[in-house]
């Protein structure tokens, strides 16, 4: 029986010390959600990796739609600990439905950090930070439009001659972020009503709706199109790389979006997430933002580590930032 007995105590420690080093590898790992594009990835990983060598920080890359979706159907039950370049509307739309699903970060990080003109949301919550800025533009491939006999587009309105017909390409709105900007971009500066009109008659010259915000940039890059909307600081990077193509702001103007980072409620407790978030908020976003998107969202916000950034446009007043009945009014309305 004293054997049995044992033989119990021995296999119920080791079941304990298993569940123990079982528990410090799960508290030692930091899962983060995000839309980011890879090259952003890649560098916060290594950063995160050179500082946290005792943590394993783990990047999932998921598409806007999927991002939004897993989190609203995974709750707090979630393995995702950070959310990171979650689009600000689609935030508004997950706190809608689940409003403790977010650490309130206002206990802990401070705000004052940011420009107040990325703040629209601060006086309803702090369960997100603005982790970036993204200007949207066009950017051209000269010499396929050189093979079309067309010059370079300066207006909206140009884009609608039919010279230009089957040479664009945009994002979908209803599945990008960069593409909705840009739809948004052109409702709030011309109204709903004209822009309707305008995407009306600019779907006969749109060769493609891309499901990526990249994808246009790339079709450009390699002369698959003339034409493509995209993010400012990809459209400039890609510029820089091949001189064939050319960033224009038609009627130079800029459409923005904002972009978000956060904790799930219940995650704060783990050192590791708590770490990672921390540094993340008081230090290396801030750095991602003048290295990748350096639109400005920080009071003290260093200078774009991008060639040839441009910084003659304006930027459009956009409506409805934070407002997710506003976005899915027009997302309702888009009918391509």
């Amino acid at each position: 029986m004293k054997k049995v007995l044992s033989l119990i105590l021995i296999i119920a420690m080791c079941l304990t010390m298993l569940s123990l080093v079982g528990c410090g590898k799960n508290d030692n790992k930091v899962v983060i959600y995000t839309a980011a594009e890879e090259a952003r990835i890649e560098y916060l990983q290594k950063e995160l990796k050179a500082k946290f060598p005792q943590y394993e920080v783990v990047f999932q890359s998921l598409g806007t739609g999927v991002l939004v979706s897993r989190l609203q159907a995974e709750g707090k039950s979630t393995e995702c600990d950070i959310f990171y370049d979650l689009e600000v509307t689609n935030a508004e739309i997950i706190l809608n439905s689940n409003s403790d699903l977010f650490y309130d970060l206002g206990k802990d990080y401070d705000f004052s950090i940011y420009d107040k003109s990325i703040m629209g949301y601060a006086n309803r919550h702090h369960k997100y930070a603005v982790n970036g800025k993204t200007d949207g533009t066009i950017v051209v491939n000269k010499e396929e439009l050189n093979k079309h006999g067309c010059a370079i587009p300066t207006t909206y309105q140009d884009l609608l001659k039919p010279e230009y017909k089957d040479l664009i390409t945009m994002p979908n709105p209803k599945s990008s972020g960069t593409g909705y900007a840009f739809y948004n971009g052109l409702v709030s500066s011309m109204g709903e009503a004209e822009a309707l009109k305008y995407f009306e008659s600019l779907n006969s010259n749109m060769k493609e709706y891309t499901t990526s915000g990249s994808a246009p940039i790339k079709a450009v890059d390699k002369g698959e199109v003339a034409i493509g909307v995209g993010l400012l600081w990809q459209c400039v990077e890609y510029a820089n790389k091949n001189d064939k193509l050319e960033v224009v702001f038609l009627n130079n103007e800029a459409s923005y979006n904002l972009f978000t980072m956060g904790i799930i409620s219940g995650k704060e407790t783990k050192q590791a997430t708590k770490d990672v978030f921390t540094y993340l908020f008081n230090e290396l976003n801030k750095v991602q933002c003048e290295k990748y998107n350096p639109d400005k969202i920080y009071v003290n916000q260093g200078s774009a580590e991008i060639a040839n950034y441009p910084k003659d446009f304006t930027e459009i007043e956009m409506n409805g930032l934070f407002d997710y009945n506003y976005k899915q009014n027009l997302l309702d309305k888009w009918r391509y």
